[in-house]
């Protein structure tokens, strides 16, 4: 007689136990620890912000990003529900979603979060924040996006490696 090693077991416990941290905290989190981090060195160290009718400029420039980000984020919401797919990495997805901002990056909840979080960071006066936006994007990139991928090739085969051919992972 056999026991199963914890390795073949397919329980929602041990697959969750896989996932590496970064993709189960969520990369809106990864976003939101930037810009606090950012927040609060701005409050410790402040960098200058420009003044007057430059500083007028930027804010509204960054309040149309943070806009843009949003509704692209939206946009996608829909079409995940539409095609009744999950949005979270650490789920298996029932569709490939190939067709609105998808025709053209791979991610563009991802391209959505750093509209955003750089529109906000310029918004409210916030340049160190803007300074850390490399970090989210790091671990999207080398955590989080080749996770998601590994998964999306597992579960779509061919079908995902086609995909991958014909649109940028960023833009």
């Amino acid at each position: 007689m056999h026991e199963r090693t914890d390795r073949t077991d397919p329980s929602p416990a041990r697959a969750q136990a896989r996932v590496p941290l970064l993709v189960r905290t969520t990369s809106p989190a990864h976003f939101l620890l930037a810009l606090l981090l950012g927040a609060s060195l701005q409050h410790a160290l402040p960098l200058p912000l420009p003044q007057g009718v430059t500083l007028a400029w930027l804010q509204l420039g960054g309040g149309v990003s943070a806009l843009a980000g949003l509704l692209l984020a939206c946009w996608c919401f829909v079409l995940f529900a539409r095609d009744r797919t999950t949005l979270l990495p650490e789920r298996t997805p029932s569709q490939l979603v190939r067709h609105g901002p998808y025709r053209h990056t791979r991610n563009p909840m991802y391209v959505s979060l750093t509209l955003s979080y750089l529109g906000l960071s310029v918004q409210i006066g916030w340049p160190w924040s803007a300074l850390l936006l490399p970090l989210p994007l790091l671990a999207l990139q080398w955590v989080v996006i080749p996770y998601e991928e590994a998964r999306l090739r597992e579960r779509f085969g061919s079908a995902y490696d086609r995909y991958c051919a014909q649109v940028a992972r960023w833009l």
